[in-house]
């Protein structure tokens, strides 16, 4: 598992030198990237990628298995992954391109989504948003809280 943390400041402001930056990420085991993290280049995974707090991503992520953004995340090219992407906060990309389900809680924003399997909100003020192209195979959900199947 590789990990990419970057320190963050305990006082609710981040100075611009505790930004970490390196030029992309590259592993056949699970990548976790902790922000605040500007990524100029891509981040591919053999497995699965989560990013956590702030995160800005310059080229594509690709992942082969589930992507999880817990926190402020920006993606200015394509997000393709081959499991789940689960977005917890704020998710900005260009090009989605999902291929098991989509499940948000907060916002996403994109060009042109494609999702292979189902989209589901999750609490009220969830939502998502897909300026130009979207195409959803699968159904569209909206619940107001999160399924507790361990029970």
């Amino acid at each position: 598992m590789s990990e990419y943390i970057a320190s963050g400041s305990t006082s609710g402001y981040t100075a611009p030198r505790n930004l970490k930056r390196c030029k992309s990420m590259r592993s056949e085991e699970e990548i976790n990237a902790q922000g605040p993290l500007e990524v100029t280049g891509s981040i591919e995974s053999g497995r699965g990628v989560n990013l956590q707090g702030d995160v800005s991503v310059r080229g594509n992520i690709d992942a082969y298995g589930n992507i999880t953004a817990k926190g402020t995340i920006s993606c200015h090219d394509k997000i393709i992954g081959y499991g789940k992407l689960r977005v917890e906060g704020t998710l900005e990309g260009d090009e989605l391109e999902i291929w098991g389900n989509l499940i948000i809680i907060g916002f996403l924003k994109c060009r042109r989504l494609v999702l292979y399997g189902s989209l589901t909100l999750i609490g009220p003020d969830s939502t998502y948003l897909v300026q130009e192209s979207e195409e959803i195979a699968g159904a569209k959900l909206m619940r107001d809280s999160e399924a507790d199947w361990d029970w």
